[in-house]
């Protein structure tokens, strides 16, 4: 049967499902993961299930599929049900789940995550026509949609944001929702000893900058990891988003500086780790092991040399203003060049 996202999240709380399959499908895949995680948080009782949740791969379903029969006919003790997570992004064949819906064993429900599945999909025809089983479609955010989320996510940290903040976060990232999630965890970090625990216009501008913060630490990465590939294909979207030279050397330079102070503080006995944590404004969760290969990579005296070369960029970005894309592509080819050597 076709289900809505309530009925996804009344299954989370209620902690239990009557259906013996769970689809979640669609191309919003940071929702569609979020969910898929909260199911398996919420249905499957990890301390009953011995041996783990398995999780099954949508190749593992083709065929013969043994592996699968075998973990859904295997009796799990204490349990009235069993729950079996299934990952079916890339794929739109159904495979033994469509078997598995035709059968009456209702000991075991299939919690399924798939990306995009077409009106043809087998998959999702049994599934919409089965009363055994739920499928929910999960499509991209709309402006609406992710003000509404962060809102909720603000307030479930307790933090307070104006539509005009939300608006001005959503222009800055994107309308893909784990990019505007990447900024609010950025900005709630950033703004995590404040007393106040609001977010205005002005900590967004300084933290996120004007542009999209998450594509320019991409690049700045890439240059300094010495992908040359990466960094030529990040830098040739960001100008075509309209991102000016003098904004590259901004970010570059201010990345630059980062490693820079990183490298003299473990010169002076710090660890890598405690000289990163004192960097302010501090490093993303998740882009802190990548940062620790750049400081090692570049080591003090050739993150000199990239700052000397950075200054003299700047200049010649402000002299021979009308060649500004030209100067910056020369200058991250040249500091990724550096940086692989």
């Amino acid at each position: 049967m076709k289900g809505k996202q309530q009925d996804i999240s009344s299954i989370i709380q209620s902690k239990t499902s009557l259906f013996r399959a769970i689809i979640l499908y669609g191309p919003n895949t940071f929702f569609i993961d979020e969910l898929y995680r909260g199911l398996g948080q919420s249905l499957i009782d990890q301390e009953k299930e011995i041996f783990g949740s398995r999780e099954f791969e949508a190749k593992e379903l083709a065929g013969g599929a043994e592996e699968f029969y075998n973990e859904i006919q295997s009796i799990t003790f204490g349990l009235e049900k069993k729950y079996v997570k299934i990952n079916m992004f890339g794929s739109e064949a159904g495979g033994a789940i469509l078997d598995f819906l035709k059968d009456e064993q209702d000991d075991v429900c299939l919690i399924v995550k798939a990306g995009a599945l077409s009106p043809r999909s087998s998959l999702r025809k049994a599934a919409e026509t089965s009363k055994n089983a739920i499928i929910v479609p999960f499509y991209e955010d709309d402006n609406a949609t992710l003000i509404n989320f962060i809102r909720d996510r603000c307030k479930k940290r307790n933090f307070q944001v104006s539509r005009d903040s939300c608006s001005e976060i959503i222009n800055l990232s994107g309308l893909e929702r784990g990019r505007v999630n990447d900024s609010l965890e950025r900005l709630m970090l950033y703004l995590e000893s404040s007393e106040k625990r609001q977010i205005n216009i002005g900590d967004i501008k300084q933290v996120l900058f004007d542009t999209n913060q998450s594509q320019m630490n991409e690049l700045c990465a890439s240059v300094c990891l010495g992908k040359t590939k990466e960094s030529q294909q990040i830098l040739s979207r960001l100008m075509l988003q309209g991102v000016t030279a003098p904004q590259f050397v901004s970010a570059l330079l201010g990345h630059f500086q980062k490693i820079h102070i990183a490298g003299l503080k473990v010169l002076s006995g710090a660890t890598l780790g405690a000289a990163i944590k004192e960097i302010k404004p501090p490093i993303f969760y998740k882009e802190i092991k990548s940062f620790q290969g750049q400081v090692e990579n570049w080591g003090v005296m050739k993150t000199e040399r990239a700052l000397e070369i950075l200054a003299e960029t700047d200049l010649k970005t402000k002299t021979f203003s009308g060649l500004g894309k030209s100067i910056i592509g020369d200058v991250v080819l040249r500091l990724t060049n550096v940086s692989s050597k």
